[in-house]
């Protein structure tokens, strides 16, 4: 088996550390050079550097075409393998390979798309899983070879947990691999429900939700696009709660979105439409992020405002 990986992000990157050291990669498609925060230097994808790092021949394909299919055939690949690549493969392209696999951070059918992780915490649920599938004509509709349980605990951000995921997607993937051949794909069973691309308006906080849900969509938007409200005239980024979403919360008397005080050791202490919450980071308009002592230390006001 000679693999081509095609993949992007971070969380891709310890799998191609592990597939590159045995010596089962023998090209990478990523996403090309994009620019900086400041916009005048081109940045690699992080999966770029790692390869090259390892010795491995990159692509950085705008598009997957004809030029692109007549790389492929260049190569000595026969296996493809895609893990955040934010691609489609057409038909022409899946043909040119024996075999090919697909890691999702889902339990397929659910959370086909590109926030499978996100959709996990922001919808409360208890357990996740990382699948390998074949690669479908359809977004994440192929058969599935294996599947890994992961059980959550409330407490996860999308950035721990894909932190977790990418740590455990290695060894899955190459234990799978090692033994594809008496493995059968099995036809994804159950509802299918698809994620979107996420934007800065899905941040914003609804005071009048459960606690729970607030608790959830604050972790789900960590480390982007961050959960925000409105504090008078500015816009408050809250970064940080106390706890898990699993966990039972206070009955709320107050308005929602009432800064009811500060508690040592949980944070801010603030009503919602069920329950209370406890913010322990924010991020104040032109300052840098801090802890919820800190910010009513430098601004005591905040105890007893109301928040939209």
């Amino acid at each position: 088996m000679k693999i081509l990986y095609a993949a992007t992000d971070t969380i891709a990157v310890p799998l191609l550390s592990l597939l590159g050291e045995k010596g089962l990669v023998g090209a990478v498609f990523t996403a090309p050079d994009a620019p900086g925060k400041r916009g005048k230097t081109l940045i690699p994808t992080p999966v770029k550097v790692k390869a090259l790092e390892l010795g491995i021949p990159v692509f950085t394909p705008e598009h997957l075409k004809k030029e692109e299919r007549e790389i492929v055939k260049s190569l000595s690949v026969d296996t493809l393998l895609s893990f955040c690549y934010g691609k489609i493969f057409g038909p022409k392209f899946l043909a040119l390979f024996e075999h090919t696999f697909n890691v999702h951070p889902s339990p397929l059918p659910k959370y086909r798309g590109c926030a499978p992780i996100y959709a996990a915490i922001k919808n409360l649920d208890k357990e996740t899983a990382i699948t390998l599938q074949e690669i479908g004509l359809g977004i994440d509709e192929g058969r599935v070879f294996a599947s890994l349980p992961l059980p959550l605990n409330g407490e996860e951000t999308t950035n721990t947990l894909e932190e977790k995921v990418s740590g455990l997607v290695p060894e899955f993937v190459l234990d799978t691999l090692l033994k594809i051949d008496s493995i059968t794909p099995k036809e994804q069973k159950g509802e299918a429900s698809y994620t979107s691309f996420i934007n800065k308006e899905d941040g914003k906080i609804d005071w009048t939700r459960s606690a729970e849900e607030i608790h959830a969509q604050i972790r789900a938007c960590i480390p982007w696009p961050r959960s925000y409200c409105s504090l008078g005239e500015e816009k408050l980024l809250i970064t940080g709660v106390y706890g898990s979403a699993f966990s039972p919360f206070s009955p709320s008397i107050e308005a929602p979105g009432t800064v009811v005080g500060i508690e040592k050791g949980k944070g801010l202490k603030i009503a919602t439409g069920k329950g209370y919450l406890y913010v322990t980071r924010v991020l104040p308009p032109a300052k840098k992020e801090m802890d919820a002592q800190s910010y009513v230390n430098g601004n005591r006001s905040i105890i007893g405002t109301v928040l939209h």
